[in-house]
């Protein structure tokens, strides 16, 4: 298959898989196929959505995380915890006893991700007035959105802000305390909780192809369940917590949370089917949609992260609840606005650095060779084979559609006769078929060389 540009975390249980193709049906990317009776994951098609996981009727598909044990080879060990995380938890705990349970687990520090937020509204300013170039600027906060623009979208590449996600810049900002505290580097564990696989793939293999200062990602589905062990025997008086989140906040991981923090025309996008068709549109030119568009593969946000363990919906109430309560405290009592972190011209370079993404390049799913002559060649022969093929899409060649394995044949990654269409070796199993799909399947002649590998 060539280079591989992307890593995942996904990975596939073989013992459970059954082959039954529903995780194939539903990749939006095509990058899964059924290979002796198991499902296998091209690479460099993946995004690390997560529908796979998802839809998948066996739970044969899961997401490999770092060892929990690995907090324990850091003196001072920061859990960085997304606020979709307290939201798995009832409204009647205060955060300060959920925090309570992770120092009990081990934790030193506990650090919101969602306390950058406003230093990330002004580097994503920053960016869109250094680039008015731009009419539609991408966020790219959901890392499965930046992958599935590189390769659905390559057109729209350029659209994508370039600047690394929040949980980047959180870990640098609460390492640079703890150093300025006295703590040295090396004794300093950052992990990250995660809703989603996209998450993981962006920490271990970044578009940006910068270093990350996240030691280790930990599964939130897994975290939830230690913690929830926990609360009933949690200290009801735990410390106090000193954060600076504000209502809009912790609103930012929801649908609509992060493009309300910008002026002008915004647009909030969530949900894989609303993404593709809106995607599809913009590229397309028959949306124009100027300003900022903000999009979540999964529906309400990061709330419905396949690692998340409560409804999206009851989550989405419990933030707002939170960002109610918030609002309250400031009215009440009104806090000192936070320092940014440009207020340190020499940390501000660090940022500054460390935060850009010097190129996201596009990774087309649809390019068959480096060689322009020979991938003309190939398209034109992947025509003809897929006008040969039925197209029913029935999907028992071990691909999706007949588009794709028309294009697997060129690729010589199959070969024309595993469509049970055409390799029909008696009168019987052609009756049987033809009962099912009529006269529209036909024997139809394949070129002998159809079968050869490119």
């Amino acid at each position: 298959m060539g280079e591989t540009y992307f890593k995942h975390s996904l990975r596939v249980n073989d013992y459970l898989c059954r082959g039954c193709t529903t995780c194939m049906r539903s990749c939006p990317t095509g990058a899964i196929r059924i290979r002796d009776g198991k499902a296998v994951v091209n690479d460099n098609k993946c995004v690390d959505c997560g529908e796979c996981m998802k839809v998948c009727p066996h739970k044969a598909i899961y997401i490999k995380q770092d060892d929990f044990a690995l907090i324990e080879n850091y003196g001072y060990r920061v859990c960085l915890v997304p606020a979709t995380f307290i939201a798995q938890f009832d409204t009647k705990y205060h955060t300060k006893v959920i925090y309570s349970c992770l120092r009990k687990l081990g934790f030193t520090h506990i650090y919101e991700v969602e306390h950058e937020v406003e230093n990330m509204v002004e580097l994503y300013n920053r960016y869109m007035e250094d680039h008015p170039e731009i009419r539609t600027f991408i966020s790219p906060y959901c890392p499965a959105i930046t992958r599935l623009v590189q390769v659905r979208f390559p057109s729209l590449v350029d659209n994508v802000i370039r600047v690394r996600s929040p949980l980047e810049l959180a870990s640098r900002v609460i390492i640079k305390r703890l150093m300025d505290a006295g703590a040295r580097r090396e004794s300093i564990g950052v992990f990250y909780v995660t809703p989603c696989a996209a998450k993981i793939a962006s920490v271990k293999y970044p578009v940006s192809g910068k270093e990350t200062c996240v030691s280790g990602v930990i599964n939130m589905d897994f975290l939830y369940n230690k913690v929830q062990l926990l609360l009933h025997d949690s200290d009801k008086n735990a410390q106090p917590i000193n954060h600076t989140l504000t209502s809009s906040d912790v609103l930012w991981p929801l649908s609509g949370g992060e493009a309300c923090h910008f002026k002008g025309a915004q647009y909030a996008v969530d949900g894989l089917k609303n993404v593709l068709s809106f995607l599809e549109k913009l590229e397309d030119e028959a949306i124009d949609a100027p300003g900022l568009v903000e999009m979540r593969i999964c529906d309400q946000g990061c709330v419905g992260g396949v690692l998340t363990t409560n409804n999206r919906f009851v989550a989405r109430k419990r933030l707002e609840y939170r960002a109610r309560l918030f609002d309250r405290l400031e009215r009440m009592n009104p806090r000192e606005p936070r320092e940014s972190y440009s207020a340190d011209p020499e940390f501000a370079r660090y940022i500054e650095d460390a935060m850009e993404i010097p190129e996201i390049k596009p990774r087309s799913l649809y390019k068959l060779n480096d060689n322009f002559a020979e991938a003309f060649k190939m398209a034109e022969r992947m025509k003809k084979i897929e006008k040969a093929l039925p197209g029913v899409n029935c999907s028992a060649c071990g691909a999706p559609s007949c588009a794709a394995l028309a294009e697997d044949i060129v690729r010589g990654e199959a070969r024309v006769d595993t469509c049970i269409f055409i390799n029909r070796h008696s009168q019987a199993s052609e009756d049987a078929i033809r009962s099912i799909w009529g006269d529209r399947v036909k024997t139809k002649e394949i070129h002998k060389d159809d079968n050869k590998t490119p």
